[in-house]
C-alpha cells in the first residue's frame, strides 16, 4: 500500500488545485440575457461555428442553408434541426425519440442549461449535421460553450497543480535512476506469474489464430469500402479502419502493450510464408541455419536506409492525403489493399520483414510510443545471454525461426526495436525470454536523430489532426478538400505546412530551445543530447494528444459502427436489426473531460521524465532545473493551447 501513498497524494493535490477555481468560480455568473443566433449552414460547416453564452440564457436560434439539406444536431439538449434551403421553417425532431412528429417552425428557443449537477460541470457541446451533404460531411461542426467554463478552468488550475509538483519532485532528494531498462527495476516477468498468459504466448495456435481473425477483418475492410456505400459515415470498412481500429491501437493496445499490434498483424504473414514455407514448423535455410530463407532473392536491405526516415517518409505522406482516405471509402479500400501486397512482394526481394523494419507506417506510431508501453519484452538474465553461443533468438532454432527484425535479445533495450513476434520464445534454449510488466513511460530519450524525427513528426501530426478533424473552422477544412471541391492549389499549401512543421520548424524550435538548456545549464552537456533528451519528452504528452483525438472519433460514432454491421455494404441489409437504430453519441457531454484528463496526464508524464532523464546523470537539483526550463515551458505551452483548443 506504500507504493500508492505519493501517487494518491500527488492525484488528490493536483485535484484541489483544479476543484478550488472552478467552484470559485460558479460564484461568478452574469444574469440570462435572450441571444438571437441566427445558423447558416453550408459544406462544410456552420456559422457562427462558435456559440458563446451565459448558463441561462436563451437562446432564439433561426437557420439557413446555401446549398442543400442541413441539419443541426445538439443531442445533450434533444435537438436535431432539419434545415432545407427551400423552405424558411425548420423541423424539429427530438434526438431521444426520432420517430416522434417533427415541430415545424422558424425559430427554435432553448436555454442555456443542462440539468441537475451537469448544469454546473458541462460547458462544452458540439452540435454537428446528421444530413449526408457530400464526402466530407462529418468534419461539418460547431461548437456551444456556456459560461462559467468550469473545465477550462479546473484544467488550468491542475496545470498549475502539476507544475508545482513537478517543482517539488526536482528539489526533493529521491534516487532516481533512468536506467531502468538494464537493471529491471520494476519490472514483473508476466509469465512467470500467469500459466495462462505463459500458454498464450508459447503455443503458436493462439498468435495463428487472432492473425487469422485480423485477416479476415481486413479483407472485411477491403471489400465494403471498395464496394460499399460512398457515404463514409455509413461504409462499415472505414468505420471500422479509421475509428474502432484507430482508437483500439492509439487509446489501448500501444499504451498498454506496445507493439502487440504487430504479434496480430496479418500484413507480413504472406511474406513470412513464402520466405519459411511453413506456419508451424522451423526448417533449415540454405544457410545451414535457421534464417527463413526458403523462397525469393534473399537481399540485404541498402545500408543508407538502415533507419527510421523512410518509414517516417511513407507516413507523412499517408498523413498527409488521410481526409481522402476517410471520405473516400474506395481509396481507403485500395490503400488497405497495398498495404497488404507490398510486404508479400517485398519478403519475395529482401530477408526478413524488411517492410515491417524500414517502411511500414503503423510501425512509426506503435514503434516510437511502445517507448511508453507498459510491457516489454527482454531477457530474463544478461548473464545467461553474454554466456549463449548459438544465438538462437537471433539466428532460429529448431523451435523457432531466426528473428524476423534481426534482433538478440541479450543486446535489447528498446520497446521501438522489437516487433514482438515472440519468435524468440520458442527459439530460445536456455528460456531465457519473456514478457514483462514495467511502470508506464519506462523508456524516456530517443537514442538517435531519426527516433527524435519520428517522437517530433507524431507530436505535430497530432495537433495538426486535432485541428482538422475536431477544429470549428471550415476554412481549414478547404485546404484538403480535393474530393468535391477541386482545392489543389490549397492542398499543396496544407502539404507545405504539415512537412515544414514535421521535419523543419518544429525541430528547429527544439534545437533552439536545446542550445539554450545547454547554456542555462552551465556544464558540458551537448546540444545533440539535450535535443535527443527534449525530443524523448514529447512521447508521453504526445501519446495523450493522440488519444485525445481517437476519443470522440469512436464516441460520436458508435451507433453508425453498429447500424453498418447490419448493412456492410449499404445495400439494405438488416442482418441484426441495427441497421436504423437512431444515432447516440456516447457520453457527448463528458468527451471534453476525457480529453482534457489525458492531455493533463501526458504533461504530467513528459515533465516527470525530462526531469528524471537529468537527475539520473547525477545533476544537481538547480542544474536539472535550468537544463529542464526551456523544454518544460514548450509542453507547457502546447498543453495550454491544446486544453484551450478542446474545451474553449
Amino acid at each position: 500500500m506504500e507504493r500508492f501513498r505519493r501517487p494518491i497524494l500527488n492525484f488528490v493535490l493536483i485535484l484541489s488545485f483544479g476543484l478550488i477555481p472552478a467552484i470559485i468560480c460558479q460564484f461568478f455568473i452574469n444574469e440570462p440575457v435572450d441571444r438571437y443566433v441566427h445558423i447558416r449552414s453550408f459544406r462544410y460547416g456552420k456559422d457562427p461555428s462558435v456559440i458563446r453564452c451565459n448558463r441561462g440564457d436563451r437562446l432564439h436560434l433561426t437557420f439557413s442553408a446555401d446549398d442543400t439539406g442541413h441539419s443541426f444536431f445538439l443531442e445533450e439538449f434533444d435537438m436535431d434541426v432539419k434545415v432545407s434551403p427551400a423552405h424558411d421553417e425548420v423541423l424539429v425532431f427530438k434526438t431521444s425519440d426520432p420517430t416522434s412528429k417533427p415541430v415545424s417552425t422558424k425559430e427554435v428557443v432553448i436555454v442555456a442549461r443542462h440539468a441537475g449537477i451537469l448544469n454546473y460541470i458541462v460547458s462544452k457541446s458540439n452540435y454537428r449535421c446528421h444530413t449526408w451533404c457530400g464526402p466530407m460531411h462529418a468534419f461539418e461542426q460547431g461548437k456551444l460553450i456556456i459560461f462559467p467554463n468550469t473545465l477550462l478552468v479546473f484544467s488550468l488550475g491542475s496545470l498549475i497543480g502539476i507544475l508545482f509538483l513537478w517543482l517539488i519532485g526536482i528539489f526533493r532528494k529521491v534516487a532516481i535512476s533512468n536506467n531502468a531498462d538494464d537493471s529491471k527495476s520494476g519490472y514483473t516477468d508476466l509469465l512467470k506469474k500467469s500459466n495462462l498468459l505463459k500458454w498464450l504466448v508459447k503455443s503458436r495456435w493462439p498468435q495463428v489464430i487472432l492473425i487469422l481473425f485480423t485477416m479476415l477483418m481486413i479483407y472485411i475492410v477491403i471489400l465494403t469500402s471498395v464496394l460499399g456505400t460512398k457515404v463514409s459515415g455509413r461504409n462499415l470498412g472505414v468505420l471500422m479502419m479509421w475509428t474502432l481500429w484507430l482508437f483500439l491501437l492509439v487509446a489501448i493496445l500501444t499504451p498498454l502493450g506496445g507493439r502487440i499490434w504487430c504479434t496480430i498483424c496479418p500484413l507480413p504473414f504472406f511474406g513470412d510464408l513464402l520466405q519459411r514455407k511453413s506456419v508451424f514448423t522451423p526448417e533449415e535455410g540454405i544457410t545451414n541455419k535457421y534464417k527463413n530463407r526458403f523462397y525469393g532473392l534473399s537481399l540485404k536491405w541498402p545500408e543508407s536506409l538502415n533507419n527510421n526516415w523512410l518509414r517516417l517518409v511513407v507516413f507523412l505522406t499517408l498523413a498527409t492525403f488521410s481526409t481522402t482516405l476517410v471520405a473516400l471509402p474506395y481509396i481507403s479500400g485500395i490503400t488497405v489493399l497495398l498495404l497488404m501486397l507490398i510486404p508479400t512482394i517485398m519478403a519475395l526481394i529482401w530477408e526478413l520483414r524488411s517492410f515491417c523494419r524500414y517502411v511500414c507506417p503503423v510501425a512509426v506510431f506503435v514503434g516510437t510510443y511502445s517507448k511508453m508501453s507498459t510491457w516489454a519484452l527482454r531477457n530474463k538474465s544478461q548473464k545467461v545471454c553474454d554466456q549463449c553461443k548459438s544465438h538462437s533468438c537471433e539466428l532460429g532454432s529448431e523451435e523457432g525461426w531466426a528473428c524476423p527484425y534481426g534482433l538478440n535479445v541479450g543486446e535489447l533495450r528498446e520497446n521501438i526495436d522489437c516487433g514482438l513476434c515472440l519468435e524468440c520464445t520458442h527459439s530460445c534454449p536456455n528460456n531465457n525470454v519473456s514478457l514483462f510488466k514495467r511502470p508506464f513511460g519506462t523508456e524516456t530519450v530517443s537514442r538517435n536523430y531519426s527516433e527524435a524525427w519520428l517522437a517530433i513528426a507524431l507530436f505535430t501530426i497530432s495537433i495538426v489532426y486535432s485541428i482538422l478533424y475536431l477544429g470549428h473552422w471550415p476554412e481549414v477544412r478547404d485546404y484538403v478538400n480535393i474530393m468535391d471541391k477541386q482545392n489543389w492549389g490549397l492542398f499543396g499549401i496544407y502539404t507545405l505546412i504539415v512537412w515544414s512543421l514535421s521535419l523543419v520548424i518544429i525541430p528547429g524550435v527544439l534545437y533552439v530551445l536545446s542550445w539554450l538548456s545547454a547554456k542555462l545549464s552551465k556544464g558540458s552537456t551537448s546540444i545533440k543530447t539535450v535535443f535527443l533528451t527534449s525530443s524523448g519528452a514529447l512521447l508521453p504528452l504526445g501519446l495523450m494528444l493522440w488519444v485525445a483525438f481517437v476519443i470522440p472519433m469512436l464516441f460520436v460514432n458508435k451507433t453508425f459502427i453498429i447500424q453498418s454491421a447490419s448493412d456492410p455494404f449499404g445495400w439494405g441489409w438488416d442482418f441484426f436489426g441495427t441497421a436504423n437504430i437512431p444515432w447516440h453519441q456516447f457520453l457527448p457531454q463528458f468527451i471534453p473531460w476525457f480529453q482534457a484528463i489525458v492531455i493533463l496526464t501526458g504533461l504530467y508524464l513528459s515533465l516527470r521524465n525530462i526531469s528524471y532523464t537529468w537527475a539520473s546523470r547525477l545533476m544537481k537539483p538547480a542544474e536539472v532545473l535550468r537544463i529542464s526550463v526551456p523544454i518544460a515551458m514548450f509542453l507547457i505551452g502546447t498543453t495550454v493551447a491544446m486544453l484551450v483548443f478542446f474545451t474553449n
